[in-house]
């Protein structure tokens, strides 16, 4: 984590293997996440299962 900075303001990015991919904030790519989840896959992405997805950017 990068001096100064809070968790929440952490970039983080996610692949996925229909190769999405988003980067942003926690705050900014759960939303994200889940939105593709739900049109692309039909699926329900939980806050907890989209970050268990980020990785550090």
């Amino acid at each position: 984590m990068t001096a100064g900075k809070r968790p929440a303001d952490v970039e983080l990015t996610v692949r996925c293997d229909c190769g999405f991919e988003a980067r942003g904030t926690a705050q900014s790519i759960v939303p994200i996440i889940q939105r593709h989840g739900r049109e692309t896959h039909n699926m329900k992405v939980t806050r907890e299962q989209a970050l268990a997805m980020t990785r550090p950017a």
